[in-house]
């Protein structure tokens, strides 16, 4: 046995200093794909905006043209409101504005702390605790612009309310917590099933449905929907083979914890002793699987990292393991998984670093073409172009089945002369070669141009011009 203060203290001191390691290593790195919205989000929030603008609004109502996948905003009132709630970029908007992406880092370090620290009181084991540190990839979130730390950090204060009984609290912080990420709604009705009393469990359960029927009341007014836009977004649940194959691959290489709970299950199983807790919380991982409207798009298995913390919870046993002290045994479970996690963690933040390259790259020679109106016909690679909403460019994306003369009449209300098409393959769409503005007299067509790569790209995309003729 080790004391298990000595352990904390060796442990947290190489956290402290592998996380100062990946600090370094992850500066540079470029938010792309829903980072970009959330930083978009964030700035728009220091200015007092809480919707996303369009400048075309008025020509365009139905915003049809839209700069944003429709997965990812909803048009209420006439105004595009993302599907990501507008609570995280106004709680880091002031640190964000002043002190940048290090600021944010710093933040969501110190919100990361503290989890493990409150988490710690829960059961002051030194064993859980520290498996909770480096039991999974989570802390690669400390180094982008999302809301999954401050997500983790809720769920922990979620655990430790119902642990002292403050049941009709963590009611309100899970209703919170569903209404920023709906999927953790798994996570929240299998919270009183970590602890053995369960007599306070309605208390918890109504305290939930009324913190989240508030926020659905209030956003009916606001908006005109019950739910969250989030959910709004994601109604239509199908079973994707591929998605369940590609989660399943990424939660056992980066959540060595779900080994660890396997092989307590499979123990318990050749003991005949079924733990009912542990199946419980493996059949609500199987069903929020199957359910994942998608793979979470950030190589990194995020719909289900809010299992980590009950994973840990179930890992505990009092009467083996006195808990001021850790057996020889969990200390080399416990480092294994620590090397690993760095190692992980590293790696991730190599390949995000590839990722920013090819978006900074891209961004840089976007930034060198003169056309104001730029059109994208790809959703993803629109992503990219977001921060030049801010250098006065005018972006426009091409839907699939969208009406050319609609897009000739929004330009011809802009008195727009010449736009660039840009295409990344394989374009889902297609603007014809020339089309005519309607009710027209006078230069009534935009006529394509020569097509040509966009030079220095490191991706291959086109670009084309169309002159109004």
């Amino acid at each position: 046995m080790i004391q298990a203060k000595k352990a904390i203290g060796f442990f947290v001191s190489f956290a402290f200093l592998a996380f100062g390691f990946l600090f370094f290593s992850a500066k540079g790195i470029e938010p792309f794909a829903d980072f970009a919205l959330l930083e978009w989000q964030t700035k728009l929030a220091n200015q007092g905006i809480f919707h996303l603008p369009y400048n075309h609004g008025i020509e365009d109502p139905d915003y049809s043209f839209f700069p944003l996948p429709d997965l990812f905003f909803q048009l209420t009132k006439g105004i595009a409101h993302s599907t990501f709630p507008n609570i995280y970029p106004i709680l880091i908007s002031p640190i964000f504005k002043f002190f940048g992406y290090s600021g944010l880092t710093i933040l969501q370090t110190i919100l990361f702390s503290i989890a493990i620290y409150i988490f710690h009181q829960i059961q002051k084991s030194g064993k859980t605790t520290l498996l909770l540190l480096f039991g999974s990839t989570l802390p690669i979130y400390i180094f982008l612009i999302h809301e999954t730390v401050l997500i983790f950090l809720l769920e922990i204060i979620v655990l430790f309310l119902y642990h002292k009984n403050q049941n009709v609290f963590a009611g309100i912080i899970g209703a919170i917590i569903l209404w920023i990420r709906p999927e953790m709604c798994f996570i929240m009705v299998s919270v009183p099933f970590c602890f053995g009393e369960l007599n306070q469990r309605m208390r918890f359960y109504f305290s939930l449905a009324c913190g989240f029927s508030f926020l659905a009341f209030g956003n009916y007014y606001i908006s005109g929907s019950f739910l969250p836009f989030r959910l709004t977004k994601n109604s239509n649940i199908e079973l994707r083979p591929e998605n369940v194959f590609f989660l399943v691959k990424i939660w056992i290489l980066q959540v060595p914890i779900f080994t660890l709970i396997c092989f307590s299950f499979l123990k318990s199983l050749l003991n005949k002793k079924i733990h009912l807790r542990i199946s419980l919380l493996l059949f609500v991982m199987i069903v929020m699987l199957v359910v994942a409207p998608n793979t979470g798009g950030h190589n990194t298995p995020r719909y289900l990292f809010g299992l980590v913390p009950l994973f840990v919870l179930f890992l505990y046993d009092k009467k083996k393991e006195p808990s001021p002290y850790i057996s020889f045994r969990w200390i080399i479970i416990i480092t294994a998984v620590t090397f690993y996690t760095v190692w992980n963690l590293n790696s991730q933040i190599k390949e995000l670093k590839k990722i920013s390259k090819f978006q900074s790259n891209t961004l840089n020679e976007i930034r060198k073409i003169n056309d104001s109106v730029l059109i994208f016909s790809n959703p993803d690679f629109v992503f990219v172009s977001l921060p030049l909403l801010e250098e006065k460019k005018d972006l426009l994306l091409l839907r699939k089945n969208f009406n050319p003369k609609e897009l000739a009449n929004l330009l011809n209300k802009e008195n727009t002369k010449t736009f660039t098409l840009l295409e990344l393959p394989p374009s889902p769409v297609e603007l014809p070669y020339n089309f005519r503005i309607p009710n027209c007299l006078n230069e009534c067509n935009f006529i394509r141009g020569k097509t040509l790569p966009l030079e220095g790209a490191l991706l291959p995309i086109s670009r084309t011009q169309y002159k109004r003729n």
